[in-house]
């Protein structure tokens, strides 16, 4: 199935494509390449003639690139055959004007107007503006069947996180049970606020939405471990409207808590700090770490987990990096603020 018959893929898609730098640069290319196979089959003064022919095609496509912005702009939500007709109605109609302009223009004034030339001019647009529309079809084409797969991918990692989160929950209840019933009352409900928050919300919610998530977490882990948990927490004065990844904070503290305070049995503290660096958001978890204690098997979340969703919602703009000193396990993660990848979804 080619592109234009699949147009459900690049729905809501075309205008964006059209204003990104491929866009931008397939338009600049595709100007050129008419003004120079014009040129060459007019037999006039090929470099003053590519000069004017170029001025020509490529004012056409700057003309038109910001209708297409404005429209853009102004329209978020239109149908591929809206996006696919505005391109189209706008090349045609900037070629057209400009094609009558142009012989008033002092380079080459024309009385009357040569009507042929304005015809031939908007013939010549036509054709290039459907082949260019073409293949950015497949462009947009290809780029959302690797959202599609991106998209595949953090469902499949995001539900390795939540059962897991469940199990640990429901796990710290049973223990509750036998040991104090009430605490383990006040913990359900809490669990209940928890699983409502933590199964529901989409793939990416505000900062805020986040730190409470974690910190419901740790209020369970506390009926557990009571005075054996400690948590100390630092967040700057920082945007905590700011979206970011769902259970990117949380699976890191129930990292620290499975692997570095579980095996003790003392326990110790978690440190965690939150702050801006720049244009950056800095998330630092600090907990005990001894490497002949041993937790529960199965029980830790893969920090590999969460390096590949911050790839997928990233790129390479962020940073998962992990350190140990003085008994003491540190894992740092930046995340660039506001760059979320569209993939992310709700």
């Amino acid at each position: 199935m080619t592109p234009w018959v699949n147009s459900s893929t690049i729905d809501h898609g075309l205008l964006k494509a059209m204003l990104s730098e491929r866009g931008i640069l397939a338009m600049i290319i595709g100007s050129q390449a008419v003004a120079f196979i014009y040129t060459l089959s007019s037999g006039k003064d090929f470099w003053l003639s590519l000069g004017l022919v170029s001025l020509f095609t490529h004012a056409n496509a700057f003309i038109t690139l910001a209708l297409i912005a404005l429209a853009a702009r102004l329209f978020k939500k239109l149908t591929f055959k809206i996006e696919l007709g505005t391109v189209l109605l706008s090349f045609q109609s900037v070629c057209f004007f400009t094609s009558i302009l142009v012989q008033y223009s002092v380079f080459s004034p024309v009385f009357p107007l040569d009507w042929q030339f304005v015809l031939n001019n908007s013939a010549i647009c036509g054709f290039v503006v459907i082949l260019l529309l073409h293949f950015m079809a497949i462009y947009i084409d290809n780029l959302n069947t690797i959202a599609h797969a991106a998209n595949a991918e953090l469902e499949a990692l995001q539900a390795r996180i939540r059962p897991h989160f469940l199990h640990n929950a429901l796990n710290t209840l049973a223990e509750l049970c036998h040991e104090n019933p009430d605490d383990a009352e006040e913990a359900a409900l809490t669990m209940a606020k928890l699983m409502q928050v933590a199964f529901a919300s989409g793939k990416k919610h505000r900062l805020a939405q986040e730190i409470s998530l974690t910190k419901g977490y740790l209020a369970i882990e506390k009926y557990r471990f009571e005075h054996r948990l400690n948590v100390s927490w630092q967040v700057d004065e920082i945007n905590l409207n700011v979206m970011v990844p769902a259970l990117i904070i949380q699976p890191l503290v129930e990292n620290a808590v499975v692997h570095g305070i579980e095996p003790l049995v003392s326990g110790g503290s978690i440190d965690i700090n939150i702050a801006q660096d720049e244009s950056k958001l800095l998330i630092k978890v600090v907990n005990p770490y001894n490497e002949q204690s041993r937790s529960r098997s199965g029980q830790g979340i893969a920090l590999e987990n969460i390096k590949r969703r911050l790839l997928i919602y990233y790129g390479s703009e962020a940073t998962l990096n992990t350190s140990q000193k003085s008994g003491r396990f540190s894992t740092i993660v930046k995340l660039p603020l506001g760059a979320l990848n569209e993939i992310s979804g709700r």
